[in-house]
């Protein structure tokens, strides 16, 4: 038994030997066999982390090693001779030879590419060296997108690009901005510049943001369908040897989105998460409860019976702008892989998002999920497939209509529920003593009481529902064939859109009570289809000439379908808009359907001399259904030229500093045919009248409508300079905009009180800088800074046959030749009348003399009264220039980023400012009254408390400043130092938005598109936690 012991002992011994004596031999062998190197910048010595070793051909996918983080690499090659691929971004690829094994280290040095030379730019139907182009074209790289944190891509362009203008509608999560390139050319076309997604042109008109449910204050932001990180890089067309290509519809710009597509390597898995939370960054100052008793008993007679002992006792009373807002949660989660094989490359995604609103029941949800894929079916003949599919949805505020009446909440600017809680009265609790809403205000008797019942804010908020939903689909599939010279294309695509509105206004609610309740659902379906064939010619011939040729046809048909209805006076509230026919009163329900097609034939020729000199130019030919019979055709030329200066031998070799030089020009005429279907045409709307249906005139014929035109013309200059660590694009343009569509007021015997002419003329022009800079760039650390500056005039240089045309709710608008677009008109303040004042030297008010404690205004035309002639052009929305600037730092593992931009010249009508000051005994108003004029009190800014308003002419107090500087985005981050044999890498980053603003502004915030702030939903700031990880 023991010998059987030793022996089994002695026999595992010997095994494990002779196992360690193999292990060892094969392990000496590949040791043998291995080749040991280093990469390193050429320039700066320092090695290159993350290079890629590969063998064989470029085009070969077997990676054998990365470099280390001292640019140390060690691979196996196994047969001899070998060719080895030295890669890395940023650098040209060095090809090795090794002919046989050598036990001495490989050190290979990369030249950093020079971007100007290199760089491919994403134009209209294709792309384009730098070195050729003529246009002005700005690319934004996807890690210049990835310090916000904004769900949709306008938000994460603001201020890098100059030139263009992004201002949110307002911040409501989810809701649309307002993106201007080059300043607005329209009055009632669209302003808005042209999106084209991986070759699918995608614009969205303002007609299909609605379903005919009113009642729902935002909509969605159509770029809501795009998950920013999907994104691979963004091309803003601003010239017109650029957007001329898309023709009639490249009169604001265009705007080019490619997505990720997947690289030639291993799958790379991607997952990351954001966790944040908002608050609102400005509240107004408001009365507190015993400054608003005090007001009271002081002004209106004290209809609550104050005491000065219950006066003090009050205190601060009900916040009740805190009462609805909140802190915000928001969070998304994204997991994407990409990768390629041998004929193929793929991406995929899935992400989801959530954002709460700092109002309550309030925020912006989306699901997003998307696929790029593409295959080489032969050498010739290749396939793709793109395709985003989601469904985005947005809880809103509930909004009083917009009709202008004495009587109406809107037309004393309470025009949401928001508004309605920053008047409250301070001595009003929201809930009861048991915990129940308080539905008891003996305040309010103007609009929002019956009997004894008064809404609550709160409430209304709560258990209101304004919900606009999106379910999308954008997608396209495209094939190219190459012979030869020449590559054919064709592209078939599809956005399909159903957007559902739902509203619900309980028997409680401030918009329900008149009615006992009130809903509606609405639903719109948007289809639209494009075809497009191209052929493209490329040829060099000799090295003196490059010939790049395209022609072809494309076509975009649209059908757009829409129903909705509402009733009122519910028994059970429980299912709000999902019982709707327990509602007793129905109103007419609405439908209708619209229908477009767009037919072009598009050329470009590209031609570069000497790989100097440059010419591109353009011709597109456009059909369009929405302009009458004999004016559908449109005819869109341009012409570019560019020259490379620093090529020429005059200055080869002769400034070592100077890396490029080039002077652009361009000149052309694009179009818009952003307007409403059948606007040409005669139409009706469909309406009830005593309990039957009736017609209304919508628009009359105008056999003559036909195409808004901008005849662009640019000049640039782009250096670049010390390799490449400064570079320099300056720009200036001059546009044009002729037979502009503008809605003019015609007489009643038309039916109709205006009709869509072509009218009059608008010019822009301006100057845009842009500097970005390598400050620092070694081994452990770089810096890099980026700037943006640009001006833009904006003005109406004819009118036509038409007079001012006064716009707004308020009548605070004016058209007229020689002001800007979006001027403000009102009377000019000039203070308050004071004690001993010589009144019979004022002019009269209303036709009476005005007294101590009154306001007075500037008598324009001096005839001794104030009336609607003294109004005079109170400033713009235009600003005078816009800026942004930033820098980005990497030190080791962590890396930083900051982000400014700002406006400066532009003026905003403070509507909600004006409503608050704005005194009575009903409404809170803004600590401001406290100065208010009194006999003991001298004031020059506010009248004496008074219920009478003396005009409803705006004037110069409330069309404020909107100039501001923001700081955007400041991010921080670090790479996790992980084990060698962890292939993952993890990034953890903090990041803060909209953290400060510096504006003379008086209302929340100075950013609000519309130009009017009726009390629009605030601007908030956030902090996000994020974790990416890559496997």
């Amino acid at each position: 038994m023991i010998f059987m012991k030793i022996f089994n002992l002695h026999y595992m011994f010997e095994r494990h030997v002779l196992t360690f004596i193999i292990l060892f031999l094969s392990n000496a062998s590949l040791l043998a066999d291995s080749l040991r190197g280093s990469v390193i910048d050429r320039n700066t010595h320092e090695p290159v982390i993350g290079a890629t070793i590969s063998l064989g051909t470029a085009k070969s996918n077997k990676i054998l090693a990365v470099t280390d983080a001292n640019g140390n690499f060690q691979i196996n090659i196994g047969e001899y001779p070998a060719k080895l691929i030295i890669s890395y971004v940023g650098y040209n690829s060095e090809e090795y030879a090794v002919a046989q094994h050598t036990n001495q280290n490989i050190d290979i040095s990369l030249t950093e590419s020079t971007k100007a030379l290199n760089e491919v730019v994403v134009v209209g139907y294709g792309t384009q060296s730098r070195t050729q182009l003529t246009g002005a074209v700005t690319t934004i790289k996807a890690d210049a997108l990835a310090a916000s944190v904004a769900p949709t891509i306008d938000g994460a362009l603001v201020g890098k690009v100059a030139g263009l203008n992004v201002t949110a509608a307002s911040g409501q999560p989810g809701a649309e901005s307002s993106i201007r390139i080059r300043g607005g050319n329209s009055v009632n076309a669209s302003n808005e510049p042209l999106y084209v997604v991986d070759g699918f042109i995608y614009f969205h008109d303002a007609a299909n943001s609605t379903t005919g449910i009113s009642g729902i204050e935002s909509s969605l932001n159509p770029l809501a369908t795009i998950n920013p990180t999907d994104i691979e890089s963004v091309e803003v067309l601003k010239d017109v040897s650029a957007t001329a290509i898309y023709g009639s519809r490249g009169a604001n710009g265009v705007i080019l989105i490619t997505t990720r597509k997947g690289s030639k390597q291993k799958p790379i898995i991607n997952y990351s998460f954001r966790i944040g939370v908002s608050n609102i960054t400005k509240k107004l100052d408001l009365l507190n409860a015993s400054q608003w008793a005090q007001y009271q008993k002081s002004y209106w007679g004290n209809k609550g019976g104050y005491s000065d002992e219950a006066i003090s006792a009050f205190g601060n009373g009900t916040n009740w702008q805190d009462a609805v807002l909140r802190t915000a949660m928001q969070q998304s989660h994204e997991i994407s892989v990409t990768g390629a094989t041998e004929s193929s490359r793929y991406a995929f995604s899935a992400n989801y998002t959530n954002q709460d609103g700092v109002i309550l029941n309030s925020g912006f949800q989306r699901y997003n999920f998307h696929t790029n894929v593409e295959w080489s079916l032969t050498d010739k003949l290749k396939f793709g497939v793109n395709a985003t599919y989601g469904r985005s949805k947005q809880e809103g505020l509930t909004t009083t209509s917009e009709t202008v009446y004495n009587s109406s909440p809107y037309s004393a600017g309470i025009t949401n529920s928001f508004v309605y809680a920053l008047l409250m009265p301070p001595v009003i609790s929201v809930y009861n003593a048991d915990g129940s809403y308080n539905f008891t205000n003996p305040f309010e008797y103007a609009y929002f009481a019956i009997g004894n019942h008064a809404a609550n804010p709160v409430y209304d908020l709560k258990e209101s529902v304004a919900e606009n939903i999106n379910n999308y689909l954008l997608s396209n599939i495209w094939a190219t064939y190459d012979f030869g010279p020449f590559t054919l294309k064709a592209l078939l695509g599809l956005s399909s859109e159903k957007l559902t509105q739902n509203y619900f206004a309980g028997a409680y609610t401030a918009l329900g009570l008149a009615t006992q309740g009130i809903g509606g659902v609405g639903n719109r379906q948007t289809d639209v289809w494009q075809q497009e064939y191209t052929i493209n010619y490329h040829t060099d011939l000799g090295l003196a000439h490059h010939i790049d040729a395209l022609a072809g046809y494309t076509r975009q048909n649209s059908v757009s379908t829409f129903n909705s209805i509402r009733t009122s006076h519910y028994t059970n509230e429980t299912l709000k808009q999902y019982n709707l026919g327990d509602g007793s009163s129905i109103y007419t329900p609405q439908s209708g359907k619209s229908e477009s097609s767009l037919n072009s034939l598009i050329a470009r020729v590209n031609y570069t001399f000497l790989k100097r000199y440059n010419a591109t130019t353009t011709l597109r030919a456009d059909n369009s259904s929405r302009f009458a019979a004999h004016h559908r055709w449109g005819y869109f030329p341009s012409l570019g030229l560019s020259w490379n200066i620093d090529r020429e031998p005059f200055l080869q070799g002769k400034l070592s500093w100077l890396d490029n030089l080039k002077l652009r020009a361009s000149a052309g005429m694009v179009g818009n045919q952003e307007i409403s279907d059948y606007n040409f045409s005669t139409s009706y709307s469909t309406g009830s009248y005593n309990g039957t249906s009736s017609y209304a005139k919508s628009t009359s014929v105008n056999d003559n409508l036909k195409w808004e035109t901008t005849a662009s013309y640019n000049i640039g200059l782009d250096a670049g300079l010390f390799d490449e660590r400064l570079n320099i694009v300056l720009d200036a343009y001059y546009k044009k905009t002729s037979d502009l569509l503008l809605n003019v007021p015609v007489g009643f015997s038309s039916g109709v009180t205006t009709q869509l002419q072509n009218v009059g003329n608008v010019i822009n022009r301006g100057i845009e800088l842009t500097v970005d800079g390598t400050l620092i760039k070694h081994r452990n650390i770089s810096w890099d800074a980026n700037a943006t500056f640009a001006t833009n005039h904006n003005e109406i240089t004819s009118m036509g046959s038409a007079n001012d045309i006064i716009l707004g709710d308020a009548n605070q608008q004016i058209l007229r030749k020689g002001e800007s677009l979006g001027s403000f008109y009102g009377l000019q303040f000039a203070g308050i009348v004071q004690k001993g004042t010589d009144v019979s030297k004022l002019p009269t008010i209303n036709g009476k003399t005005p007294s101590a404690g009154d306001a007075i205004f500037v008598d324009t035309n001096h005839d001794h009264k104030i009336d609607a002639n003294d109004r005079v052009v109170l400033g713009s929305v235009q600003p005078a220039f816009t800026y942004g600037f930033g820098s980005q730092v990497k030190w080791n593992r962590f890396d930083a980023s900051i982000a400014f931009s700002g406006s400066y010249g532009n003026k905003l009508y403070n509507a909600l400012g004006r409503r608050l000051e704005q005194t009575g005994d009903s409404y809170n108003v803004l600590t401001t009254i406290l100065n208010a004029w009194t006999p003991e009190n001298a004031s020059n800014t506010l009248a004496l408390p008074s219920t009478t308003r003396p005009f409803s002419y705006i004037d110069n107090r409330y069309v404020q400043s909107a100039s501001y500087l923001k700081l955007r985005n400041l991010t921080i981050g670090y790479q996790l130092p992980l084990p060698k044999d962890f292939h993952a890498k993890i990034r953890i980053a903090l990041t803060g938005s909209n953290l400060l603003t510096f504006s003379p502004y008086k209302g929340f915030d100075p950013e609000v598109a519309s130009g009017t702030d009726n009390g629009a939903y605030p601007a908030s700031r956030s902090f996000v936690l994020s974790a990416n990880i890559t496997f």
